[in-house]
């Protein structure tokens, strides 16, 4: 019945699976502009890590071939109305025409090639017509050499520079196209005239044209593209936009201030044969234009990268949107069968791989091609899928789980159902050999305490006891194997593999009997009898695993390393102790707690003799002054024990006579005390061993 309800459930899940592919392509579909807009973001990013290294002084050949950049192009000069010019000129600040006559009259003489002025003339002077008329003049000299910026404010209006000078003038406009920054520029405009509907070309597709010697009927724009003589050449935005590539730095070009060419200080052979722009670039001017990689920029910088994609073809092929559809449709489509029958490892290094492959695909197009190849919706398809399907199998495993969990948490305790559900082969009944930390504890004497109490109150005080000690067990990640009465058996380093379950143990036993002294404290206040509890631990090779029949079982150890744990329980009788261990645990731990041999040991039942010793303080958690007390009962303790052995009865006697002075609550060292004084009245025969022997459990 159970695997007709999951698979049913499969079935359905399946259907929403579909459901979900299928949705997930209409959301980024109807995002793509959002997408799009993250894929600049990572552009921008190779953008400027570009620019960063085409700048670094020691060239790295390798970061050079796979971040190519553009050397500088020196038919384009730039002459910048800088900081220098409009202190070193009078009045060239205020706007003075007949100033920029005279600077034009001096660049006629050095033979520039082509000339644009990316300054604004769009209105005639108020004082006087001579600045205008000097102007003229000498922008007349130029004949079709010479290109003026015009303003253009929108996608359908411009406004050329005044009368005199407007048919040389070109508009300029940058887009922004995606975000804030400066990504396109129209190559042209359709605008309504006096004479109907008239097209013209930009300002900076003016130079370029001019500079290549172009006519205006070379020069078209069809199915959107720029062509040039039949040659389909730009593949534009809109039909009108060219796509910038920051392909280098934007100062990347020769520039001289516009008071050397006032002054005529400027080289001939800096200028003959040269694309020349004059543009405005000072710390009064707040003409910016916000770039991606460079920052806020003035225009004519933004002029010099138009022409240099012109003049290299190195601008940016726009990204095909269909291609990003079908991409996207396809990768959906192959993921979906793929994650269905694959492991998550194998659907995670698919998406890793995936998700790697379309990064590369897009550095490369764009650093070595040109092309912009957008990313961020495919790989957001891949990733969302890998989600979905990863968590459609968990919902599905999960329901699976909890339906095992609930059969068996009445059972089991909750650690081995966890275990069991991340490897069900531990249902089997069979046991494996493991080195573990055993821990037995048991109320002093629970029958007769227990005498006079009502039953209610019994399980009460019981049931307040258990719960404290079970919750420090689980405290240090113990196993709770079973409650024998008032007894406690406890398991460190199963089901999950535990190196320092030794210590676990120690540490879980001193703060068992840490936190039974504060219950003791209440119980006093409450007329509650008193309780005292004794812990024994052995670390060995125990079997554990599941013990029973198939009809009900049980998550335990068994072995000789289990019997011995609980024979230590049972010999703090002797000692007066309240926790005994066995030297392999005491070994393993000594790190962290503080134990001191107390005897050596034959356990009823054993005929091996075992070395017990005491466990004292936990070196982690106790103060430095319970450390020192704990170590000064050590050294007396194994001082007289060690002369004792040795049959020097004096010694022993003297030492542990000095100790328990100050510490007459210590019960081990008395019973040890009592036993040294005896042996000094009666000396032990000559084949004495200093050997205790457990006579009950």
């Amino acid at each position: 019945m159970y695997k007709i309800r999951a698979n049913n459930k499969q079935g359905k899940t399946d259907v929403i699976s579909i459901l979900v592919f299928v949705g997930l392509f209409f959301v980024l579909l109807v995002y793509s502009n959002l997408c799009s807009y993250f894929d600049f973001w990572i552009q921008d990013f190779w953008q400027r890590l570009r620019v960063g290294i085409s700048r670094m002084e020691d060239k790295n050949p390798v970061l050079n071939y796979i971040f190519p950049s553009k050397s500088t192009n020196y038919d384009i000069v730039l002459i910048m109305i800088d900081d220098s010019a409009i202190l070193g000129i009078s009045g060239l600040f205020e706007g003075n025409r007949s100033l920029y006559a005279k600077a034009l009259n001096n660049l006629y003489e050095l033979n520039p090639k082509v000339v644009g002025l990316d300054l604004l003339f769009t209105n005639s002077t108020s004082e006087t017509s001579k600045q205008d008329d000097e102007l003229v003049d000498a922008i007349n000299k130029y004949n079709d050499k010479i290109v003026i910026k015009a303003f253009r404010g929108d996608d359908n209006r411009f406004t050329p520079a005044f009368a005199s000078l407007n048919s040389r003038s070109a508009p300029s406009y940058f887009k922004n196209y995606i975000d804030e920054a400066i990504r396109s520029v129209s190559l042209y405009i359709d605008f309504e005239s006096s004479r109907g509907r008239e097209r013209r070309l930009s300002f900076q597709t003016q130079l370029w044209a001019k500079f290549k010697g172009y006519n205006k009927n070379d020069i078209t724009f069809e199915d959107g593209y720029l062509t040039v003589r039949n040659e389909k050449l730009v593949k534009l935005i809109n039909s009108e936009f060219l796509l910038l590539n920051y392909d280098r730095p934007l100062r990347r070009v020769r520039v001289f201030s516009f008071l050397k060419l006032y002054n005529n200080l400027i080289p001939a052979s800096e200028i003959e044969n040269k694309l020349v722009i004059i543009g405005s670039g000072n710390s009064l001017s707040q003409d910016f234009l916000y770039t991606p990689t460079n920052g806020n920029q003035f225009s004519p910088f933004l002029n010099t990268l138009v022409l240099n994609n012109l003049f290299d073809k190195s601008y940016l092929t726009p990204n095909n949107k269909t291609i990003t559809i079908i991409l996207t449709l396809v990768i959906l489509i192959l993921l979906y069968f793929v994650f269905t029958f694959a492991s998550p490892t194998i659907s995670l290094v698919l998406t890793f791989i995936l998700n790697l492959a379309l990064i590369i695909v897009s550095f490369v197009l764009l650093m070595h091609y040109n092309i912009q190849f957008e990313i961020v919706s495919p790989m957001s398809a891949a990733t969302l899928a890998f989600i979905f399907m990863i968590g459609r199998r968990y919902y599905v495993e999960y329901a699976e789980k909890r339906h095992i969990k609930h059969a068996f948490q009445h059972y089991v305790t909750a650690s081995v159902v966890n275990e069991i559900l991340k490897d069900p082969k531990k249902l089997n009944l069979h046991g494996e050999e493991r080195n573990l930390t055993i821990f037995f504890s048991d109320i002093e004497g629970f029958t007769t305490l227990a005498e006079g109490m009502s039953p209610l109150d019994v399980v009460s005080l019981l049931n307040e006891y258990l719960t404290a000690m079970t919750d420090i067990i689980f405290e240090f990640n113990g196993l709770l194997d079973k409650y024998e009465g008032d007894a406690i058996m406890a398991v460190f380093g199963a089901p999950v593999d535990q190196s320092d379950h030794a210590t676990r143990a120690c540490r879980c036993a001193l703060k068992n009997q840490k936190v039974l002294n504060q219950l003791r404290g209440k119980w006093h206040r409450e007329g509650k009898p008193q309780m005292r509890v004794r812990i024994g631990i052995n670390t060995g090779i125990v079997v554990v695993g599941n013990m029973g029949s198939t009809m009900r079982f049980d998550y335990t150890v068994i072995g000789d390393n289990v019997n011995l744990a609980a024979r230590l329980e049972a010999a703090n009788k002797i000692f007066s102790s309240s926790i005994l261990v066995s030297e392999e645990t005491a070994l393993l731990a000594q790190k962290s707690v503080i134990s001191r041999k107390v005897a050596c040991l034959k356990a009823i039942g054993k005929s091996v003799f075992t070395n017990v010793y005491e466990l004292l303080s936990d070196k982690i958690t106790d103060s430095a002054g319970e450390i020192e007390e704990a170590m000064k009962a050590k050294e007396a303790y194994e001082s007289a024990d060690k002369l004792l052995s040795e049959r020097d009865f004096q010694s022993a006697e003297k030492i542990l006579g000095v100790y328990l002075r100050d510490h007459e609550n210590d019960l081990p060292a008395k019973i040890l005390y009592s036993k040294i004084k005896g042996f000094l009245l009666v000396p032990p025969p000559n084949d004495w061993q200093n050997v205790i022997t457990q006579e009950e459990k």
